[in-house]
């Protein structure tokens, strides 16, 4: 048997085709041309599908939407516009709405500066501070430095850190605090500096703040409390022993009662008892200062992905009824998930099977699946389609883990998957992560992938 292949790049979107003849020699003239006609047309249906997609991205990644978060409206204007992409593709509302509202707290770290040894830094680029941070100016202070090799040493365990902290509460009083460089694990400014708070009487924080210099990627991230201090996170190359604090600056503003809404449609299929559901958050970390995350990949990306399925099945009936829900405030605590679950607009013991994508640019390393150690038969089955048409280079399989929106439906024991890619730039929570890199090159693949294990679900 002879094998034919075809393949046609259309920008950065593969279109391949492999299938097998008796003898490819004798492919004439004209069935080439058709093979070639026929592929192209394919071609540009999936470069049409991607061009939506990218187009979603580019929208919820625009400055006017401020990083989808907590200043100019962003989350609000991102909820509008994903329920006017439902009503354009005909989606049907729940209870005569696309919106299910709630309220939550959050502390929204309006601006902030830092100017040390004469050199003004960028937020997100060159330092962050740490989301539950107290507004305050700048002071003239002397500073405490932790001297590093102690340092290091008392990381080693929370209840030595503690330790080194207090041992030396009279000398670091009123003055500001500076830790030095150091490579923290995943979690660790949280797990080691969760109690600072709690070791100074709120007065005693006034008028002077922590500055952590770590050798880690700065990641922003949000907070649903408010300390009584402000704690600066600042890129290692600007440390030093002479360190001289210039200027500073944190403006903050805890909202206790935050308003946010999830955005939920329904496609009916053609068995109305079991339903899937499918689902993206579309929140980011919004904007401090005149600094916007623009969350692309995390998840923007997303996003365009539940879009791209409600778009396919708009015009494909499905089996089952399908739900599209795209979540906000994902990344305060899985907030409106948590919420929907509470209060929930449909029967969850209904739900055959749960999909949540977050973080879906990239893919050329494959796909990462949570939940599917757990669900074995649906991993198989996506195993199968993926080995089948040849989609993507791997399915990695992975346990639990309660890491986004799939999380609180798992809980209530509901068969779920939550999917992302693997490879890319490796942009998150930074300013970085923008519309214009973000690489698609898989994106069709991926949906693809998903629409067959829907189909067979």
């Amino acid at each position: 048997m002879g094998k034919f292949r075809w393949m046609m790049d259309v920008g950065k979107l593969k279109c391949k085709y492999v299938f097998n003849v008796v003898d490819s020699k004798r492919l004439t003239l004209n069935f080439k041309f058709f093979i070639s006609f026929l592929f192209s047309t394919i071609c540009f249906a999936q470069n049409a599908e991607t061009n939506y997609a990218r187009s979603v991205i580019t929208t919820l990644t625009s400055e006017e939407f401020a990083g989808r978060g907590y200043v100019d409206d962003g989350m609000e204007k991102s909820a509008e516009f994903i329920a006017n992409e439902f009503e354009k593709l005909g989606l049907k509302k729940i209870n005569d709405s696309y919106f299910q509202d709630f309220t939550m707290p959050i502390n929204v770290i309006k601006n902030a500066k830092l100017k040390l040894n004469d050199k003004e830094l960028k937020y997100g680029e060159d330092f962050i501070v740490k989301p539950s941070s107290y507004s305050q100016n700048f002071h003239q202070k002397e500073i405490y430095h932790f001297e590093p090799e102690y340092f290091a040493i008392s990381l080693k365990y929370e209840s030595s850190f503690i330790d080194f902290i207090q041992k030396d509460m009279l000398a670091q009083k009123g003055k500001h605090v500076v830790f030095p460089p150091y490579q923290f694990e995943v979690d660790s400014l949280n797990q080691y500096y969760k109690h600072w708070a709690n070791f100074y009487k709120p007065e005693e924080n006034q008028n002077r703040s922590i500055f952590y210099f770590t050798k880690d990627k700065l990641t922003a991230s949000l907070s649903q409390v408010q300390d009584s201090i402000a704690e600066f996170i600042v890129n290692e190359k600007y440390y030093s022993k002479n360190l001289n604090i210039d200027d500073y600056g944190i403006e903050s503003e805890f909202i206790n009662n935050f308003k946010s809404k999830n955005v939920i449609g329904k496609i009916e299929g053609e068995n109305k008892d079991s339903l899937i559901v499918i689902t993206a958050h579309y929140d980011h970390l919004g904007k401090v200062g005149n600094v916007y995350f623009p969350g692309a990949n995390d998840n923007a990306s997303g996003t365009a992905f539940l879009l791209n399925l409600a778009k396919y099945y708009s015009k494909n009936k499905p089996k089952y009824t399908l739900i599209f829900i795209a979540f906000g405030a994902e990344e305060a605590g899985l907030i409106g998930s948590y919420h929907f679950v509470e209060n929930p607009l449909i029967d969850l013991k209904r739900i055959k099977f749960l999909l949540n994508f977050d973080i879906m640019g990239a893919g050329e390393d494959g796909i990462q699946i949570v939940n599917s150690s757990i669900f074995t038969k649906e991993y198989e089955l996506l195993n199968q389609i993926n080995s089948k048409n040849n989609y993507l280079k791997q399915i990695k399989k992975r346990g639990e883990a309660c890491n986004s929106d799939h999380c609180p439906f798992y809980e209530k024991g509901i068969p779920s998957f939550f999917t992302y890619t693997l490879g890319g730039a490796g942009h998150y929570h930074d300013p970085f992560d923008k519309g214009e890199t973000l690489n698609l090159s898989e994106f069709q693949n991926i949906r693809d992938l998903f629409v067959e294990f829907i189909n067979k679900l």
